[in-house]
């Protein structure tokens, strides 16, 4: 995950990842700006992303070329979601690129409302210039 996350960071936000971060499990993440989705394909599953208020406020203004005073809640939550987006079809391609995918479109994802954690899922942490980035995958079964 961490290469798709660094890959998309930069080359549509302009900011540089500095790899996994330490400590960060302890990172109350109650208020941060969730995006989700899910994706079809073998295998399936459910991706995510998890940025603080003020790292989602930079990508945003970043991503659209705006003043971060410029931007409002509404277009952050939309740049979190196209990032999940983004973030998501580059890990299912490092994946297998030979693979056909079906996304969902991202949603916002409200503190509180979240699924459960299944078994299984896959979590990074990772520290940017800007801040921290949480990003979780889980792969359905498959027969």
């Amino acid at each position: 995950m961490e290469s798709a996350v660094a890959e998309v960071l930069e080359s549509m936000c302009f900011i540089s990842s500095e790899g996994e971060a330490a400590d960060a499990s302890d990172s109350d993440r109650s208020d941060w700006i969730r995006g989700e989705l899910g994706f079809v394909g073998l295998p399936g599953g459910t991706f995510g992303i998890a940025v603080p208020p003020s790292t989602a406020a930079v990508m945003a203004a970043n991503f659209l070329g705006e003043d971060e005073i410029d931007l409002n809640d509404k277009q952050t939550v939309e740049v979190v979601c196209e990032l999940t987006n983004m973030v998501c079809g580059t890990l299912l391609a490092q994946i297998d690129s030979r693979q056909a995918f079906t996304l969902s479109t991202p949603r916002h994802v409200l503190p509180g409302t979240e699924s459960p954690v299944k078994n299984g899922r896959i979590e990074g942490t990772y520290a940017t210039d800007e801040g921290l980035i949480y990003t979780w995958l889980e792969l359905q079964a498959t027969a």
